[in-house]
């Protein structure tokens, strides 16, 4: 039964949260977060969880250190924990098992997939039936070449691997927006990004913006799902980037709309909300910030703007404000020559609020997760015809 268990979540996205908080409690498990690996281990003593669900990859402290630290301590050394992560190669799920974790959720997962495994781990460890983590694994052994589904014991079959479909790589050294519409977007323009839970889309937003930074372009991150100071690490050491540098000479500004979601006082960002978020304040801050970064002359004309992301707005004000918010950064950034990704989860909205985003939009980006790649491709777009050309952006 649901009613009582307790399930600790420690998942650094805010957005991600919400959700799995709407989802276990709809179901009526008592769900307590904490939104990196270290305030984790903080708090788990004091909940005394029945289930402990563990992002792998969080800020201070990872998921497998904090599952490795669990299993030393008596108290938690057979509690239920399911590792979640965005890219599971046979290596994650290895490591994983190896600290102590019971299951392995690989993003995107429906929140029908993750209700279905906590009932099951929690139903199973209620009759002293935990399932145990697999023995460690060998050396490599000889690989058999299925070309028939091999039967064992006439119970499980395992088919044939799928072949994978051959798809288009995203070249990281070229524009990447031009690669998916086939042509290079108009100054100006909006794109929607649009895809389910970890799909790539933040990541792709990150090399567009990387990629403006080094030709020179003005640019702008609004942090709604995700601490600044994170997005700031994933540019300097994935595209060698020096923000502290860019944002000295007034070419990259952070807007803080993440700070009050954990309910901080405080930000040491200059652009940031802190305390109770509204959407005018919020459209404030954006406005100022690209009025700072206008001061600077010498820098092209224009630049580019990522909105990462408008899904957890819905989750937190009426439809029609949040419309007329994207409405005004979509207007605002046309005007100014200043191109604007937003990125939204798929099923988040209703399909007749999406269409009446798209219509907004100059353009759509739809990614997925397939294989373990990140594939994206362009829906529609107002200068020209799409391709709708499937490429392999997990480089991105």
């Amino acid at each position: 039964m649901a009613e009582g268990k307790k399930i600790f979540i420690a998942e650094d996205n805010h957005h991600f949260c919400e959700l799995y908080r709407m989802a276990l409690g709809a179901e009526g498990y008592d769900v307590h977060f904490a939104y990196n690996g270290k305030e984790a281990l903080e708090k788990i003593p004091s909940v005394g969880p029945d289930l402990i669900i563990l992002d792998v990859m969080m800020p201070e402290m990872d998921g497998y250190e904090v599952c490795h630290k669990l299993r030393d301590m008596p108290k938690f050394a057979l509690t239920p924990v399911i590792m979640l992560t965005a890219l599971s190669t046979d290596e994650d799920r290895i490591k994983g098992y190896q600290v102590g974790a019971d299951d392995y959720l690989t993003k995107p997962f429906s929140l029908k997939v993750l209700k279905a495994r906590v009932a099951s781990i929690l139903e199973r460890s209620d009759v002293g039936k935990v399932v145990a983590a697999p023995p460690p694994v060998q050396a490599a052994q000889p690989v058999i070449q299925a070309t028939q589904p091999i039967v064992l014991k006439e119970e499980v079959t395992i088919a044939p691997a799928k072949a994978i479909a051959p798809v288009r790589s995203l070249n990281i050294a070229e524009d990447a927006l031009a690669q998916f519409f086939g042509t290079p977007i108009p100054p100006g323009s909006n794109i929607l990004i649009l895809g389910s839970l970890g799909t790539g889309k933040s990541f792709f937003s990150r090399l567009f913006l990387a990629q403006g930074l080094r030709q020179g372009e003005k640019c702008m991150f609004v942090c709604v799902d995700d601490d600044p100071t994170m997005v700031r690490r994933e540019l300097n050491t994935k595209y060698g980037l020096d923000l502290s540098n860019l944002e000295g000479q007034n070419q990259v500004r952070f807007v803080d709309a993440y700070s009050w979601s954990g309910g901080r006082t405080s930000s040491e960002e200059k652009f940031a909300i802190t305390g109770t978020l509204e959407l005018a304040d919020l459209s404030g801050l954006v406005s100022d910030a690209g009025a700072e970064l206008e001061q600077t002359d010498r820098l092209k004309k224009g630049g580019r703007r990522v909105v990462d992301s408008i899904s957890s707005l819905f989750l937190n004000f009426e439809l029609a404000y949040v419309q007329r918010f994207i409405a005004f950064l979509a207007r605002s950034g046309h005007f100014a020559g200043v191109s604007t990704i937003f990125i939204v989860e798929q099923g988040i909205c209703s399909e007749q609020t999406l269409n009446n985003i798209k219509y907004i939009m100059d353009g759509v980006l739809e990614f997925k997760n397939e294989d373990e790649r990140f594939l994206g491709r362009a829906q529609t777009m107002k200068w020209g015809t799409a391709k709708s050309e499937w490429i392999d952006a997990t480089q991105a």
